[in-house]
């Protein structure tokens, strides 16, 4: 089972706003959504899991 530690989480996140700005650029905005969904709960996991 993979560790989910920060640099983990942190690169999930920079991996997934690339896929939403390529997303964007080829005016996929149901790919956005999901994805921008997506984001925010591994935004609210670092945020909860490193304070």
């Amino acid at each position: 089972m993979k560790k989910i530690n920060k640099p983990y989480l942190q690169r999930k996140i920079n991996r997934l706003n690339k896929k939403i700005h390529r997303a964007e650029s080829q005016d996929e905005q149901n790919k956005v959504w999901w994805r921008k969904i997506k984001l925010n709960k591994l935004k609210d996991k670092l945020n909860h899991t490193y304070q």
